[in-house]
């Protein structure tokens, strides 16, 4: 749930702008916009989460869902604006699909797409506030414990 939730507070702004303006958007206003929201989505999760003792880590989670969807949501972007899988849907996809299976090619589409500094920006600053944060959280999901009978 973090993981799309992720994705969705960083892309689904960017989206949003495309649909209203249908052109290219200012890249500065990109890239504050997509890391400001995503940092207030990251907020509210932190407050209304559950209080457990042994949770998944939010920000990491989260970023990981701006990194992985990154170029599906970029591809959304650029149907909007017309291009995309309205232009050239075999190729799209076949880049969705790369991109969620090597995720360096979410920072090559943020390259065209106009909002590099804000995926850098904010893949450099999630890791940074789980170890400050949230360091009691867990990435990889830890053993259960059995009983021996």
């Amino acid at each position: 749930m973090l993981f799309l939730l992720g994705a969705l507070a960083f892309w689904l702004p960017e989206i949003a702008l495309y649909i209203w303006n249908k052109q290219d958007i200012n890249g500065k206003l990109i890239t504050f916009l997509l890391p400001g929201i995503f940092l207030i989505v990251y907020l509210l999760v932190v407050i209304l989460r559950p209080r457990r003792t042994v949770r998944p880590s939010a920000a990491i989670f989260m970023v990981f869902g701006v990194i992985f969807l990154g170029t599906l949501a970029m591809a959304i972007g650029a149907t909007v604006r017309g291009a995309g899988f309205l232009e050239h849907p075999g190729s799209t996809l076949l880049a969705v699909l790369l991109g969620t299976i090597i995720p360096i090619y979410a920072f090559i589409a943020a390259t065209y797409d106009g909002s590099l500094y804000a995926l850098v920006f904010i893949s450099i600053l999630m890791p940074v506030i789980h170890l400050v944060f949230e360091r009691q959280n867990w990435i990889v999901p830890p053993k259960r414990q059995t009983k021996d009978i």
